[in-house]
Protein backbone atom coordinates (compact mmCIF):
# COMPACT_ATOMS: atom_id res chain seq x y z
CA UNK A 1 0.00 0.00 0.00
CA UNK A 2 1.48 3.47 -0.61
CA UNK A 3 1.42 5.67 2.48
CA UNK A 4 1.48 9.23 0.39
CA UNK A 5 -0.31 12.36 1.80
CA UNK A 6 -0.72 15.08 -0.46
CA UNK A 7 -1.68 18.19 1.30
CA UNK A 8 -2.54 22.06 -0.12
CA UNK A 9 -0.76 24.61 1.93
CA UNK A 10 -3.18 27.64 2.12
CA UNK A 11 -6.29 27.58 4.22
CA UNK A 12 -4.80 23.58 4.89
CA UNK A 13 -1.95 23.90 6.62
CA UNK A 14 -1.79 27.41 7.64
CA UNK A 15 -4.64 30.19 7.71
CA UNK A 16 -5.72 31.19 4.18
CA UNK A 17 -4.57 35.30 4.06
CA UNK A 18 -4.48 36.38 0.46
CA UNK A 19 -1.10 35.82 -1.18
CA UNK A 20 1.37 35.59 1.36
CA UNK A 21 4.39 36.86 0.36
CA UNK A 22 6.20 37.37 3.92
CA UNK A 23 7.13 34.63 6.57
CA UNK A 24 5.69 37.02 9.27
CA UNK A 25 1.93 36.29 7.88
CA UNK A 26 2.39 32.21 7.99
CA UNK A 27 0.16 30.90 10.88
CA UNK A 28 -0.65 27.38 11.46
CA UNK A 29 -4.20 26.37 11.70
CA UNK A 30 -5.03 24.76 14.98
CA UNK A 31 -4.34 21.15 14.41
CA UNK A 32 -2.41 20.98 11.30
CA UNK A 33 0.72 20.05 12.83
CA UNK A 34 -0.83 17.41 15.06
CA UNK A 35 -2.12 15.63 11.67
CA UNK A 36 0.92 16.05 10.11
CA UNK A 37 2.85 14.44 13.13
CA UNK A 38 -0.09 11.91 13.06
CA UNK A 39 1.06 11.22 9.02
CA UNK A 40 4.60 10.87 9.98
CA UNK A 41 4.20 8.47 12.90
CA UNK A 42 1.91 5.84 10.97
CA UNK A 43 4.64 6.76 8.37
CA UNK A 44 2.84 8.64 5.45
CA UNK A 45 4.85 10.45 3.34
CA UNK A 46 3.56 14.07 3.22
CA UNK A 47 3.97 16.09 0.28
CA UNK A 48 2.38 19.82 -0.15
CA UNK A 49 1.41 20.33 -3.54
CA UNK A 50 0.87 24.16 -3.85
CA UNK A 51 -0.05 26.84 -6.27
CA UNK A 52 2.21 30.24 -5.69
CA UNK A 53 1.57 33.08 -7.83
CA UNK A 54 2.86 35.25 -5.77
CA UNK A 55 6.07 34.76 -7.81
CA UNK A 56 4.06 35.23 -11.21
CA UNK A 57 2.71 38.55 -9.51
CA UNK A 58 6.01 40.12 -8.81
CA UNK A 59 5.38 40.05 -4.78
CA UNK A 60 8.64 37.86 -3.70
CA UNK A 61 11.00 36.04 -5.43
CA UNK A 62 11.73 32.68 -5.44
CA UNK A 63 14.21 33.12 -2.33
CA UNK A 64 11.96 34.49 -0.52
CA UNK A 65 8.99 32.15 -1.06
CA UNK A 66 11.94 29.62 0.08
CA UNK A 67 12.54 31.92 3.37
CA UNK A 68 8.45 31.26 3.73
CA UNK A 69 8.63 27.46 3.11
CA UNK A 70 11.80 27.16 5.39
CA UNK A 71 9.62 28.97 8.48
CA UNK A 72 6.55 27.28 7.74
CA UNK A 73 8.83 23.66 8.49
CA UNK A 74 10.52 25.29 11.05
CA UNK A 75 6.74 26.16 12.97
CA UNK A 76 6.01 22.27 11.97
CA UNK A 77 9.45 21.19 13.40
CA UNK A 78 8.78 23.01 16.86
CA UNK A 79 5.36 20.67 16.78
CA UNK A 80 6.95 17.79 16.15
CA UNK A 81 5.51 17.25 12.12
CA UNK A 82 7.88 17.27 9.12
CA UNK A 83 6.45 17.27 5.18
CA UNK A 84 8.78 15.46 3.14
CA UNK A 85 8.91 17.96 -0.12
CA UNK A 86 7.77 21.06 -1.17
CA UNK A 87 6.41 21.46 -4.46
CA UNK A 88 5.10 24.12 -5.85
CA UNK A 89 3.84 25.80 -8.89
CA UNK A 90 5.12 30.16 -9.66
CA UNK A 91 3.26 30.47 -12.39
CA UNK A 92 -0.03 32.65 -13.08
CA UNK A 93 -1.44 32.09 -16.71
CA UNK A 94 -3.06 35.65 -16.73
CA UNK A 95 -2.69 37.86 -13.55
CA UNK A 96 0.92 38.77 -13.61
CA UNK A 97 4.08 41.18 -13.28
CA UNK A 98 6.67 38.76 -14.32
CA UNK A 99 6.37 37.84 -17.84
CA UNK A 100 9.14 34.95 -17.16
CA UNK A 101 5.71 33.44 -14.59
CA UNK A 102 3.15 34.64 -16.71
CA UNK A 103 2.57 31.62 -18.41
CA UNK A 104 0.51 28.70 -18.92
CA UNK A 105 1.60 25.23 -17.74
CA UNK A 106 1.53 21.61 -16.28
CA UNK A 107 2.20 22.32 -12.59
CA UNK A 108 -0.90 24.84 -11.93
CA UNK A 109 -3.58 23.00 -9.95
CA UNK A 110 -6.13 21.77 -10.91
CA UNK A 111 -3.41 20.16 -13.47
CA UNK A 112 -1.60 17.91 -11.45
CA UNK A 113 1.67 18.15 -12.88
CA UNK A 114 3.30 18.69 -9.78
CA UNK A 115 1.81 15.21 -8.43
CA UNK A 116 3.23 13.44 -10.97
CA UNK A 117 6.51 15.11 -10.51
CA UNK A 118 6.21 13.63 -7.06
CA UNK A 119 5.81 10.34 -8.03
CA UNK A 120 8.46 10.34 -10.02
CA UNK A 121 10.49 11.39 -7.30
CA UNK A 122 9.29 9.22 -4.87
CA UNK A 123 8.92 6.26 -6.54
CA UNK A 124 5.22 6.17 -6.07
CA UNK A 125 3.62 2.95 -7.90
CA UNK A 126 0.02 3.83 -7.07
CA UNK A 127 -1.56 6.97 -7.08
CA UNK A 128 -5.02 5.54 -6.58
CA UNK A 129 -3.62 4.53 -2.83
CA UNK A 130 -2.38 7.83 -2.26
CA UNK A 131 -4.71 11.15 -0.91
CA UNK A 132 -4.89 14.53 -1.76
CA UNK A 133 -6.05 17.33 0.83
CA UNK A 134 -7.03 20.49 0.05
CA UNK A 135 -9.40 23.18 0.63
CA UNK A 136 -10.35 24.33 -3.00
CA UNK A 137 -11.55 22.21 -5.89
CA UNK A 138 -8.78 23.15 -7.85
CA UNK A 139 -7.25 21.15 -5.51
CA UNK A 140 -9.57 17.80 -5.38
CA UNK A 141 -8.94 18.21 -9.38
CA UNK A 142 -5.72 18.04 -9.57
CA UNK A 143 -6.19 15.00 -7.14
CA UNK A 144 -9.31 13.24 -9.28
CA UNK A 145 -6.65 13.94 -12.52
CA UNK A 146 -3.67 11.85 -10.72
CA UNK A 147 -5.95 9.29 -10.17
CA UNK A 148 -5.81 10.13 -5.78
CA UNK A 149 -8.66 9.53 -3.53
CA UNK A 150 -9.59 13.44 -2.61
CA UNK A 151 -10.81 15.14 0.75
CA UNK A 152 -12.05 18.42 1.00
CA UNK A 153 -11.42 20.33 4.26
CA UNK A 154 -13.69 22.98 4.79
CA UNK A 155 -11.25 25.53 6.42
CA UNK A 156 -9.83 28.33 4.06
CA UNK A 157 -11.92 28.59 0.79
CA UNK A 158 -13.72 25.78 2.34
CA UNK A 159 -14.45 25.17 -2.11
CA UNK A 160 -15.29 28.19 -2.90
CA UNK A 161 -12.46 28.86 -5.70
CA UNK A 162 -14.84 29.23 -8.82
CA UNK A 163 -14.24 25.74 -9.72
CA UNK A 164 -17.49 23.37 -10.19
CA UNK A 165 -15.95 20.54 -11.88
CA UNK A 166 -14.88 18.37 -9.47
CA UNK A 167 -16.48 16.23 -6.53
CA UNK A 168 -14.59 14.75 -3.65
CA UNK A 169 -14.40 11.24 -2.31
CA UNK A 170 -14.95 12.76 1.33
CA UNK A 171 -15.11 15.89 2.88
CA UNK A 172 -13.90 16.87 6.47
CA UNK A 173 -14.11 20.06 8.57
CA UNK A 174 -10.19 20.36 9.15
CA UNK A 175 -6.61 18.33 8.32
CA UNK A 176 -6.80 17.11 11.45
CA UNK A 177 -10.24 15.16 11.14
CA UNK A 178 -9.12 14.34 7.23
CA UNK A 179 -6.30 12.93 8.56
CA UNK A 180 -7.67 10.74 11.48
CA UNK A 181 -10.10 9.82 9.31
CA UNK A 182 -7.51 8.04 7.06
CA UNK A 183 -5.34 6.68 9.59
CA UNK A 184 -8.78 4.57 10.92
CA UNK A 185 -9.85 4.02 7.31
CA UNK A 186 -6.68 2.28 6.88
CA UNK A 187 -6.17 0.41 9.81
CA UNK A 188 -9.26 -1.60 9.62
CA UNK A 189 -7.87 -2.18 6.03
CA UNK A 190 -4.88 -3.84 8.31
Amino acid sequence: MEKVVFLDRDGVINNEKDLIHKKEDMELLPQSAEAIHLLNKNKYKVILITNQPVIARGLCTLKELADIHNHLLHLLEKESAKIDKIYFCPHHPKLGNNPEYTIECECRKPRPGLIFQAKKDFNIKNLSECYMIGDKISDIKAGYLAGCKTILVKTGYGEEDGFKDATPNHEAKNLYEAVTNIILKNETLN
